[in-house]
């Protein structure tokens, strides 16, 4: 290949390998990539890595293997790190049977060489985690520790739904939760409060309700909320399953959504719009998510970052569907 594009081979590992150090003119960089594709170069990765004794591997670890908000942001990292020439391995721990040595075996035995990782919730795990020496950065999860992490702004998503039901009229707005324990919930739940205080809106726990993020449990809650003689006009939902189950209460008691209740979920997908009435909802950057989290893991491997990488990704917009209309008083006053 280095014949067919007139260069050293040397010159054609420090493209391959996106060595910031280089220094050539654009042309020739050009001319190599086109050696590339016509000859079809796929690199060696054990040659490569026998020779700089590093594997380019890396590892995500997830709680759920089917959930699409981990999907996404591992389709980013994966990107991230396809284009910098590392692998990534998948790795699913059940927060109910935890697996002990799971980081221990990814750094030893598969000579991994930084994590991402989008779990905390067992602290045992956490702190072998942390005794291992090796890099990593916690996706979508922050500790009190001083570690990496690459977030999403969770208070702010909650922050832009409570903004968009203040302005429709709505001053009654319920809130349902995944589990509290959970770090995303946790910071949801302080997004909601912390709206409520901004809008002047004073927090009722009779329409605060937590479930496991399953479509059961969110009925359920929203059944309660709803049967209340002073119920909410809107009501956010954690996510896009919950606002599944609101919607299935609300036409279990005749009030139609959104002419009697109004409802935004986070974490915008495309299940919102196969839903009868299509969801409002808040969308964050997730596949953005994984591909910062993944670059900036790259960086620390790499040895480019010394200071803390503290990096917090705010909400992209809410999607108004057909979910949410004006509060049912404030259309009883425009139609007087």
């Amino acid at each position: 290949m280095a014949q067919y594009a007139g260069v050293a081979k040397s010159t054609i590992s420090r493209v391959m390998s996106n060595d910031p150090s280089l220094n050539i003119r654009q042309d020739t960089r050009d001319r190599i990539r086109q050696a590339v594709e016509h000859l079809r170069y796929v690199p060696n990765s054990s040659a490569r890595n026998l020779r700089t004794a590093r594997s380019w591997s890396t590892a995500f670890v997830v709680p759920e293997l089917d959930n699409p908000i981990f999907i996404q942001t591992m389709q980013g990292a994966q990107a991230a790190l396809i284009e910098r020439h590392y692998s990534m391995l998948i790795a699913h721990i059940d927060v109910n049977r935890p697996d002990r040595e799971l980081y221990r075996r990814m750094v030893s035995g598969n000579r991994v060489e930084g994590l991402l990782v989008n779990t905390i919730q067992d602290a045992e795990l956490l702190a072998d985690l942390r005794r291992l020496n090796t890099q990593y950065i916690l996706v979508n999860r922050h500790t009190d520790q001083d570690e990496h992490y690459v977030i999403l702004d969770n208070e702010g998503g909650v922050g832009m739904a409570m903004d968009y039901l203040v302005a429709l009229g709505h001053r009654r707005i319920g809130y349902i939760s995944g589990p509290t324990q959970q770090y995303a919930s946790e910071r949801r739940y302080a997004g909601y409060l912390a709206a409520l205080e901004a809008h002047n809106i004073a927090y009722d726990p009779g329409i605060f309700g937590v479930c496991q993020y399953d479509r059961d449990g969110a009925e359920a809650e929203a059944h309660r909320m709803l049967a209340q003689p002073d119920r909410p006009t809107a009501i956010v939902a954690s996510n896009l399953v919950i606002a599944s189950g609101i919607t299935t209460a609300a036409n279990a008691l005749g009030l139609g959504v959104p002419e009697k209740l109004s409802i935004v979920a986070l974490n915008d997908g495309p299940s919102a719009v196969m839903m009868t009435p299509q969801i409002t909802a808040v969308r964050f950057p997730l596949f953005e998510l994984g591909w910062t989290a993944a670059t900036e893991l790259i960086s620390l491997i790499e040895g480019k970052v010394a200071e803390p990488i503290r990096r917090v990704l705010p909400a992209e917009k809410i999607v108004i569907r057909q979910s949410t209309a004006p509060a049912p008083q404030t259309r009883r006053r425009k139609a007087g």
